[in-house]
């Protein structure tokens, strides 16, 4: 291999080159010329997936221990359990429970739609059934106490016919006020 000139140069004087030294205050000047480097935070892979990990298993905790309180609050308890699975009276009061509520709801959600005028009604109506709502429960420990007693369950549903005959009676009212006024009313007509 043929060596150029400059490469010849510097074998035959390298011993010249090897003899100076750079002043150190030239080093330090250059330094301060570059930016300055960022610091850079290096953060292991395993304490990341730890704290993922320990939030997950917060969150799953949480969520699980909520449901068990929902499911609780909604499950009968376990004394009334077994008394309900052998007596279809407890089963019929169930479903009179659910029939019965269903229709107070529409006929109270009819009777709001009536009684924006006279918001009074309602209010009257609130305590009147919060009132029916205490004897109701008074009778449904009752019925725990009783196993399931017949004139028991036969109480708890005719407070609930008490209260839709409340409500059909005050529709009544309602409607029949609102059917005088719109005939009260003369209608107007433009030739």
């Amino acid at each position: 291999m043929k060596k150029d000139k400059l490469e010849q140069f510097i074998d035959e004087n390298i011993e010249a080159f090897d003899n100076f030294e750079p002043p150190t205050m030239a080093w330090e000047a250059i330094e301060k010329e570059f930016p300055e480097a960022k610091k850079v935070k290096v953060t292991n892979l395993w304490t990341y997936t730890w704290r993922v990990a320990a939030a997950v298993l917060i969150f799953a905790s949480a969520w699980l221990l909520n449901d068990y309180i929902d499911y609780k609050k909604s499950s009968p308890t376990a004394s009334s359990t077994p008394a309900m699975a052998t007596n279809p009276a407890l089963n019929e009061l169930m479903d009179a429970e659910a029939y019965y509520t269903s229709q107070i709801s529409n006929k109270q959600v009819e009777l709001a739609t009536y009684a924006k005028l006279h918001p009074e009604i309602i209010e009257d109506l609130k305590k009147e059934f919060e009132e029916m709502d205490k004897d109701k429960n008074q009778l449904k420990k009752d019925l725990a106490e009783s196993n399931a007693d017949e004139k028991v369950i036969e109480a708890i549903i005719l407070s609930y016919r008490v209260k839709i005959e409340i409500l059909d009676q005050m529709l009544t009212e309602l409607r029949g006020s609102k059917s005088e006024n719109t005939r009260q009313k003369p209608t107007e007509t433009n030739l």
